[in-house]
């Protein structure tokens, strides 16, 4: 999720109880009834505030400078709130849009399985078909690259917004593979940039025109673009947290400071694996159009929702290693999957770049579309899914009750 490398450490999360979030401006394709949305900002206020300041590294609590929240059930409005600030006073609205980080994979996975479905490229090709130098390239398949089991090396991150993705993807063929492909599950950026590359030379246009007239526009997505590439409103800048060994998640059990987020080359270098930018509300559209069955076939739906068994394996082994109960059950074809307490399963992606942290999931139980993104990097102790635990359960609730 973080363009850094997922946290291989399964922290331990604050056992928040729901009652929840913040301040709110209406943010859907459609208008929507300020009445209800404001009782669903009321509703959010005080379970969002106890979100941000909830995070600790150990010896050093802080809290998340600022929160934009979206929710929505079924097919009914999107309603979003925002609390605190993301840039030094500079307070949030809840349109505002954020670098969203690995939560770019959806559209590249989503883009991967829409030219299978047209026969321009297939699951089953083997990557040399595009990259002839790449080791191993005849027994590493794009759905392996999908599942983070190519086995390939990962980014050289120093290079990242400073050469181009197809130079980031030679660099990486440089390096020998880290195992045999389809023998572990080991999450890589290097494969969706991959992908995107792929995408580009199979479909023969490139990368941002087709997230674009494929997802973004025919969904109405109008604060979403590809950083660097495409146009949009300005991102909030974020914040980072600082200690004396690093920064982000470096600084787990140690003091640190929360810092101002200074403009990074990864939002216009993470490209196909992490340049997104967007706001909360265009998230709750993308992810419940997603993986409600409306942007690929049900076969391809399947694929990147099936957990795969060696992702399956490596979670339950990091939860089991760190004690805590199981949350993220494993990943498929591009889409990860959760089992939240008293809402259910609930599919989608989390994403973590400097400046910001953040997740999109649809709860098809419940219906329910939620996305948290967090002016901060990283907000609170597990990235993979931040505020996920502590909000859905409440935005369940308070979207739910909006007509009461």
């Amino acid at each position: 999720m973080n363009l850094r490398g997922r946290s291989r450490r399964i922290a331990v999360a604050s056992a928040l109880v729901v009652a929840l979030a913040g301040v709110l401006a209406g943010c859907a394709p459609a208008a929507q009834a300020p009445d209800a949305d404001a009782a669903f900002a009321d509703r959010m206020s005080a379970a969002l505030l106890q979100w941000r300041v909830s995070p600790s590294t150990g010896p050093f609590a802080y809290t998340i400078p600022g929160t934009a929240l979206a929710a929505a059930i079924g097919d009914g409005d999107v309603v979003a709130t925002a609390s605190g600030d993301g840039a030094p006073g500079v307070p949030l609205e809840a349109a505002s849009t954020f670098h969203i980080g690995s939560m770019t994979k959806l559209f590249t996975a989503a883009l991967v399985m829409q030219l299978d479905q047209e026969g321009v490229l297939a699951l089953d090709d083997t990557i040399d078909r595009w990259f002839p130098d790449a080791p191993g390239g005849g027994q590493i398949t794009v759905r392996l690259l999908l599942q983070h089991e190519s086995g390939l090396s990962e980014l050289d991150f120093d290079l990242v917004g400073h050469v181009s993705p197809q130079e980031l993807i030679d660099d990486v063929f440089t390096r020998p593979p880290v195992f045999a492909p389809g023998t572990e599950y080991a999450y890589l950026n290097a494969g969706y940039i991959m992908l995107g590359r792929i995408a580009e030379l199979a479909a023969g246009t490139p990368y941002e025109e087709l997230v674009r007239t494929r997802f973004i526009e025919p969904l109405g997505l109008t604060h979403t673009y590809l950083d660097g590439e495409g146009s949009g409103p300005d991102a909030v800048n974020g914040f980072v947290l600082t200690c004396a060994g690093g920064e982000g998640a470096d600084c787990a059990g140690k003091n640190g400071a929360v810092e101002p987020q200074q403009p990074s080359p990864q939002w216009p270098g993470a490209w196909s694996a992490g340049s997104m930018v967007s706001s909360a509300a265009d998230q709750a559209i993308w992810i419940r159009a997603l993986v409600g069955g409306d942007v690929v076939d049900a076969a391809h739906l399947d694929e990147m929702l099936t957990i795969t068994p060696l992702s399956s394996e490596y979670y339950s082994a990091a939860y089991d290693a760190s004690g805590v109960p199981h949350v993220q059950l494993g990943e498929g074809a591009g889409l990860a999957t959760w089992m939240v307490p008293g809402v259910g399963t609930c599919h989608g992606h989390a994403g973590a770049i400097p400046g910001s942290n953040g997740i999109a999931a649809y709860c098809p139980d419940t219906q329910l579309a939620i996305v948290i993104l967090n002016a901060i990097e990283p907000a609170g102790l597990t990235p993979g899914y931040p505020g996920l635990t502590p909000l859905t359960g409440g935005a369940l609730w308070a979207v739910g009750a909006r007509g009461e």
